[in-house]
């Protein structure tokens, strides 16, 4: 009698497994976000994708590619960096410069620094390097969670390594994200409403190499003026606010970890620039952040670009209300490295 009760429970309890054990052999050979297996590539040019931890990525596509390229030169910064090219960026640190874009997808200062930490336990030299950020980046000292925005195991030494998989796996779980992901897998055809289930509509082209992705779509539709759709058009509305002065944000923690960034380029003896974004918000950075920002960097290594301006007062600079296009980060790029915009802290100017 209790065999057989015994040997009926566990029926019951494999009928009751078998769809989390479907689920999860579908998890791990599809591996929809890209965290279990090697890939040469993390992008498919021109081919809609879910989206993936651009910190993951950047940190393994490094891992795979450094053995041959020894990089030399790096752009850090959140999403808002991506479209800060290696290519241009040669022009003015030298054409045999061994370029890397290191970001990540709302990157906190927590990352930044495991980041460049990381390339310098790795023994990289770190000649040059470009640091693109935004009261965003700065303010935030913790380490994110969120498939999308969780810490890399590599830069904490694995020690996330099982929160960083079930993080993972839970996001996979999500009962809406299953049946997109398989109705995507089933027909290869993209319908609308994968769009708002971690689907991403814009087909790309992405450079393995420099880990850079060019958005071509978008700017042809802008060159063919038919971009900024009244649809669109709806994100830019309320989303300025000129003589606004972001708070304050580097306390105790953030000077911590920048004065951390500071001391690992000092012993590289690295060519850097601090770039403080152009948001299209017009929230002007606290003069309190840049003089600290200063001291920590050097006064005449900040060039901040917030606030009101020509850049910020056009919405055809930006492709939303927080990414603005290439030809603004080349802009930028010009004005830096030839000294045309360096704008001090105002409380250096009011001395």
């Amino acid at each position: 009698m209790y065999n057989k009760d015994l040997k009926t429970y566990i029926k019951r309890l494999a009928v009751l497994l078998l769809p989390m054990i479907i689920v999860g052999i579908i998890y791990v050979i599809n591996d929809p976000f890209k965290t279990i297996h090697h890939y040469e590539r993390y992008f498919d040019d021109n081919v809609p994708h879910v989206g993936l931890n651009m910190d993951y990525v950047s940190t393994e596509n490094f891992v795979h590619h450094n053995p041959t390229q020894r990089y030399n030169a790096f752009i850090f910064g959140n999403s808002r960096s991506q479209y800060w090219q290696t290519d241009y960026w040669k022009r003015y640190i030298g054409k045999d410069s061994r370029c890397y874009h290191y970001y990540g997808s709302g990157e906190s200062l927590y990352s930044l620094e495991k980041n460049i930490r990381f390339i310098h336990d790795c023994g990289n030299s770190i000649d040059y390097a470009l640091l693109v950020l935004d009261i965003d980046l700065l303010s935030q000292t913790k380490a994110k969670t969120g498939h999308l925005f969780i810490t890399p195991p590599r830069t904490v030494a694995y020690q996330n390594v099982i929160r960083f998989h079930a993080t993972n796996f839970a996001a996979f779980l999500n009962p809406v994200f299953i049946y997109t992901y398989i109705d995507l897998l089933i027909y290869n055809t993209l319908k609308p409403y994968m769009l708002e289930k971690y689907m991403v509509e814009q087909p790309v082209v992405y450079h393995a190499v420099s880990n850079e992705i060019e958005d071509r779509m978008f700017d042809q539709a802008i060159d063919d003026k038919t971009y900024y759709t009244t649809e669109r058009m709806l994100c830019f509305q309320g989303k300025q606010y000129p003589d606004s002065i972001s708070p304050q944000v580097l306390f105790s923690e953030n000077i911590r970890m920048l004065t951390a960034i500071a001391k690992i380029l000092s012993q590289h003896h690295t060519q850097y620039k601090i770039v403080i974004s152009p948001l299209y918000n017009q929230i002007k950075l606290n003069s309190i952040d840049l003089q600290t920002l200063g001291d920590i960097f050097g006064h005449s290594s900040i060039y901040d670009f917030s606030g009101k301006s020509d850049i910020t007062s056009d919405y055809h600079n930006y492709y939303e209300e927080s990414h603005y296009r290439p030809v603004i980060a080349r802009r930028l790029m010009d004005s830096i490295y030839n000294d045309a915009f360096h704008h001090q802290p105002r409380s250096e100017k009011s001395k």
